[in-house]
């Protein structure tokens, strides 16, 4: 089982054939037998929105360099998504929350271009619920607060990931439902 897409087997390391199994071509180790099933990578994002403003960070790591995207990353095995979501949030912008605060907003699956998938948890929390100012920490060269409107411009420099411009509709509806 691995993460990237195999090209030689994680048992012996002979290369890897391709085998239809389950309704899909699938990598199969021919001297192990074996089928190699590819999972994905879970991760947790948090949108922090500020009346009309969403908190963005710009990547310094792959995928995505130099994008604008929600603070967010990989969640450590053990780790329950909030308390990732949290942990995440604190190293890439400098905010502390308790996870039980965040909100649960939606989950997503997405294909990398590097041949891995994601998988995971987008949380939302208003900013008055959080402490600390954002500062750009981790792998994250900036965090700042965009407007509703700059996210829908057609010159921003902030051009959100589909996944990520979903997320913070959701995250706007939510709010805006448990807010009368």
């Amino acid at each position: 089982m691995t993460s990237y897409r195999a090209t030689f087997c994680p048992d012996c390391g002979d290369k890897l054939e391709s085998k239809w199994f389950d309704g899909r071509d699938r990598s199969y180790c021919a001297a192990c037998a074996r089928i190699i099933f590819q999972r994905p990578i879970p991760c947790a994002d948090v949108a922090v929105m500020d009346g009309k403003h969403v908190l963005f960070i710009k990547r310094t790591n792959a995928p995505h360099i130099g994008k604008w995207a929600l603070p967010g990353g990989v969640i450590e095995v053990g780790e329950p998504p909030a308390e990732a979501a949290a942990r995440e949030l604190h190293e890439e912008t400098g905010l502390d929350i308790t996870p039980s605060t965040l909100t649960l907003i939606t989950g997503y699956a997405a294909a990398a271009p590097q041949g891995w998938y994601n998988a995971g948890y987008t949380y939302a929390v208003q900013f008055e619920d959080v402490s600390g100012e954002p500062t750009a920490g981790g792998d994250a060269s900036d965090a700042r607060f965009w407007s509703l409107n700059e996210l829908r411009g057609s010159e921003q420099e902030l051009r959100p990931e589909p996944n990520d411009a979903l997320h913070i509709r959701a995250a706007i509806n939510e709010f805006r439902t448990s807010n009368g």
